[in-house]
């Protein structure tokens, strides 16, 4: 298109349509059509923008679904306790596996009658203390805090 009849063109359109142009005129180049810099967004940040906001309307539109489907599962939890035996079996297995540590612990010891022996013994049953309680009481004191378990204290009264 020559320029002049882009500037027919954008004559014929309304003032706010088309932004002003500029024309450079290079030698060897016919007229180039240069844009001038906008403050309009590029084209990155808008698309991202528009994801960003159907994620949004998407995820309004299935909270309500979800939420249904948590009350669910939390009502199928409690009428069957599995968040209960599930978390009663966690701990078996890491009672279990601190006993094994401590018979493992045991056989080194009884490896090595010095010194080293006593210390590799020692280290071994302060790692695997450490991992398993750590493990049993802060599962329990989870389950303290939301609920699912009794407190020490009323333990105590009931016994």
């Amino acid at each position: 298109m020559s320029t002049e009849e882009q500037l027919c063109i954008r004559g014929a359109l309304p003032p706010g349509v088309v932004g002003p142009l500029h024309f450079n005129v290079n030698s060897g180049y016919n007229a180039h059509i240069v844009s001038p810099p906008s403050d309009q967004p590029s084209l990155l940040h808008r698309t991202l923008a528009s994801t960003i906001v159907q994620l949004f309307i998407l995820f309004q539109f299935i909270l309500p679904y979800l939420k249904y489907l948590l009350s669910a599962a939390y009502q199928y939890d409690r009428e069957h306790k599995i968040s209960e035996k599930l978390f009663s079996q966690g701990i078996k297995t890491v009672d279990i596996l601190g006993k094994t540590g401590m018979s493992f612990t045991n056989a080194i010891y009884g490896m090595g009658d010095g010194k080293v022996g006593q210390m590799i013994t020692q280290t071994a049953a302060w790692f695997l203390e450490g991992i398993t309680g750590g493990i049993h009481e802060g599962v329990r004191e989870g389950m303290v805090i939301i609920g699912a378990a009794p407190r020490r204290s009323q333990e105590a009264e009931r016994r």
